[in-house]
């Protein structure tokens, strides 16, 4: 028996794909899980590989999870995201005098197709967005007094995963995306 060439695993693949979208769409995978196993259904030499990748997918969560609040307000202090965290398409964040620190690699993205789009307002702090390695970021606004920097590893965007925009307003601050 010979090996499927790559063009024939193609149908299998973007049926992989769409699973697992619906999955990380559902709150069953974080965004950081979908990454890595998008990545794998892709580089799969074989269809057993990609049966693979999707057996132990969680089982649907009755109810399913609900996004989180779309609007994040800090007033001195810092505001901080980590770990499984439910991220709306649209989020906002307002900050005085303090620190954002969100991190999507655990996040469970509201399910849609549009960008996921961050507005960050801040007076008097830093803005730290970590996102997982083949994610797509763009980044925009503006900062006075204040240091701009993107920092993401140089690999090819993982099919499927959003479209990351992040959009900072800062006056005394730092803005600082990363992939990790």
């Amino acid at each position: 028996m010979t090996a499927a060439l790559p063009d024939d695993l193609e149908p299998q693949r973007r049926a992989a794909q769409q699973q697992l979208e619906r999955a990380v769409g559902e709150g069953r995978l974080t965004l950081d899980e979908f990454t890595d196993r998008a990545g794998t259904v892709w580089a799969a030499g074989s269809g057993a590989e990609i049966d693979k990748t999707l057996a132990d997918l969680p089982v649907p969560v009755v109810g399913g999870t609900k996004p989180g609040r779309s609007t994040i307000i800090g007033v001195i202090g810092d505001v901080k995201r980590r770990g499984r965290w439910s991220l709306r398409r649209r989020t906002t964040a307002v900050l005085l005098i303090g620190d954002v620190e969100l991190d999507l690699r655990s996040a469970v993205v509201e399910q849609g197709t549009e960008p996921v789009t961050i507005d960050s307002w801040a007076v008097i702090g830093d803005v730290t967005v970590t996102v997982p390695e083949g994610v797509e970021v763009e980044v925009g606004g503006f900062t006075l007094l204040g240091d701009k920097k993107v920092e993401l590893a140089p690999v090819a965007r993982v099919p499927g995963t959003p479209l990351v925009r992040v959009r900072v307003w800062s006056l005394i601050g730092d803005v600082k995306v990363r992939s990790a």
